[in-house]
């Protein structure tokens, strides 16, 4: 029976927006040809190559050198200099200056929204990108829900459903994150449930997402089912996506929860029979269980760590855990040894079969300060 091939080339909106905040391309829009200077093109130019050669240090150079020069043939409030300027701001932000990379971010989003205005479709790709570089956590915040405004008056679903996971993806990891911030994952999903067939990607991808949050949610039934899904889904392919593998780790802590010790060994033996995006890949952590914090340990502020070997079996279950070192006390032992027993992982391959495999471990113990 020939198996079915999920739809990764499905990208709905590639021809109408450059969502550049999932990945690292930095390939330009393209710049006016009314630039006549010829230091200008021999720059551009160098820095297309440099892309090409995936040779950062001088896409840097040139894309600086580029924008600079631009600046004098556009003029500085040209949508062209803009152009320039993000493509400066992506290397900027793929060589780890992600103040620079900010701060020019928010000077493209503004050429942009006074060039298109506040609901063009044009806006979104800086402002998400102007998103996702700050580290002032509000204005994160604040521009995701401004990108979330403009999606909703293009009245296009697949765009807004974009916008509500990459707001999602970026805030649940913030101070910020509330019910609201919850809510922008299932509202994509919802939307790729309705608009995209069961195996295209993003559909699948979005399915991953709200099963996760449910589980977190402790909403264990809407989360077994999202899960059974991906599984469903992922089965098309030749080799086991690691949200599947994670899909079965997940599902077995929930069957275990629930005292289904028979459905959860189902899904360990699932993990082991999998074949693996590498034929000898190590094995792959895919649910941590974290230890509690001894109450009598954090009403005197004692602080501590344990250093834990153990065997991770073919089917990804800890066995034989042991202490090697620990400072601050038995207790941090006692729960760490706990713990450890409900970690999950995708076990090691070797020549495509799992095999059993050894495996180290720190737990730190810490309490904040304040």
């Amino acid at each position: 029976m020939k198996h079915k091939t999920l739809q990764f080339n499905s990208n709905i909106i590639a021809a109408k927006i450059r969502m550049c905040v999932y990945g690292s391309i930095l390939v330009s829009s393209m710049v006016s040809p009314l630039a006549q200077a010829a230091d200008f093109s021999s720059s551009y130019q160098a820095y297309q190559q440099a892309v090409a050669a995936k040779d950062v240090e001088q896409t840097l150079v040139y894309a600086q050198q580029a924008f600079d020069l631009g600046k004098v043939s556009f003029g500085e409030h040209h949508i062209d200099t803009a152009k320039l300027l993000m493509n400066l701001a992506n290397v900027q932000r793929d060589s780890g200056d992600n103040v620079s990379a900010s701060q020019n971010y928010d000077k493209v989003l503004a050429s942009y929204l006074a060039h298109y205005g506040e609901d063009s479709l044009e806006v979104l790709d800086p402002m998400l990108l102007a998103a996702e570089s700050t580290t002032n956590d509000k204005k994160a915040q604040a521009l995701f829900e401004d990108a979330i405004n403009v999606a909703k008056s293009l009245n296009e679903p697949l765009v807004l459903a974009e916008v509500y996971t990459a707001a999602f993806k970026h805030l649940y990891k913030t101070t910020e994150y509330n019910h609201t911030i919850k809510n922008y994952g299932l509202k994509a999903y919802d939307i790729y449930s309705k608009h995209l067939p069961e195996d295209a990607i993003l559909r699948v991808d979005a399915t991953y997402l709200a099963a996760s949050i449910q589980f977190a949610e402790k909403q264990y039934d809407a989360a077994e089912r999202l899960f059974l899904e991906v599984i469903k889904q992922y089965q098309a392919l030749d080799y086991s996506h690691p949200s599947e593998l994670h899909a079965h780790a997940v599902l077995v802590e929930l069957y275990e929860k629930q005292n289904n010790s028979q459905q959860a060994t189902a899904h360990c033996i699932a993990i082991g029979k999998m074949k693996p995006w590498s034929d000898d890949q190590d094995q792959v952590p895919l649910f941590r269980h974290h230890p509690n914090y001894p109450k009598s340990y954090a009403i005197d502020r004692k602080q501590g760590w344990v250093d834990m070997a153990f065997t991770i079996d073919v089917n990804g279950f800890v066995k034989s855990a042991s202490v090697i070192d620990s400072k601050g006390g038995k207790r941090f032992e006692k729960e760490s040894l706990e713990a450890i027993q409900k970690w999950r992982y995708a076990p090691k391959f070797v020549d495509g079969n799992p095999v059993e495999a050894q495996a180290k471990v720190r737990l730190d113990f810490t309490i904040a300060n304040g």
